[in-house]
């Protein structure tokens, strides 16, 4: 005996699907019902391609790039961990409504060479991301990339956790600019540090 569930058939004259004699003569409930089960094992099978996007690097250009550096506006932040010497470029501070600062970070090393990045901090959530690399000639490459990262107090680079904590911010709060000047004047707002000759 032949089983009533038979499976559709494929047409070659129409090139389509063709249900079963038992379901072209049911009722229209009943040939709903097939039908929709046709769909569901079709459905089963096909396979439907996933859109992938991959998320692109852009750079960050809501906040102004700011002129290059002059020597009068560098303030330095004596530091006793770190043969580098640091700076913040004074005339650079941007203060955002969100307790964020965007600066001028200038990082001298032992050799003379300067390093230059306009770099903002984020007070409420501790994070620091660069916007912008100095060139020798004056002007700025944008970063690639100004995903926030976390400040960490580790390593040559722990200035970053300095500014946080005990600098830039109080809590997670920005520190006024008179305040936050005379932090980094000091070399943070706990430590009095004197600017080694």
């Amino acid at each position: 005996m032949k089983s009533r569930f038979l499976k559709p058939a494929w047409c070659l004259r129409t090139g389509a699907f063709r249900l079963p004699m038992h379901m072209r003569s049911a009722t229209p409930a009943r040939r709903l019902t097939g039908a929709l089960l046709l769909l569901c094992c079709l459905g089963a099978h096909a396979q439907v391609p996933v859109p992938h996007y991959e998320e692109e690097e852009k750079p960050d250009t809501t906040v102004a790039l700011p002129p290059a550096p002059k020597l009068a506006d560098l303030q330095r932040f004596p530091t006793s961990w770190t043969d580098n010497q640091i700076f913040i470029d004074t005339a650079s501070l941007v203060f955002g409504d969100d307790d964020t600062l965007s600066y001028t970070l200038v990082v001298r090393g032992a050799g003379g060479a300067n390093n230059v990045t306009f770099e903002s901090l984020r007070c409420r959530s501790g994070e620091r991301r660069v916007l912008a690399y100095g060139r020798n000639d004056g002007t700025w490459s944008r970063a690639r990339s100004s995903n926030w990262m976390r400040i960490v107090d580790q390593g040559i680079n722990r200035y970053y956790y300095e500014f946080w904590i005990d600098t830039f911010c109080s809590g997670k709060t920005l520190e006024p600019k008179r305040t936050l000047l005379d932090n980094v004047r000091k070399g943070g707002r706990e430590r009095i540090m004197s600017i080694p000759d």
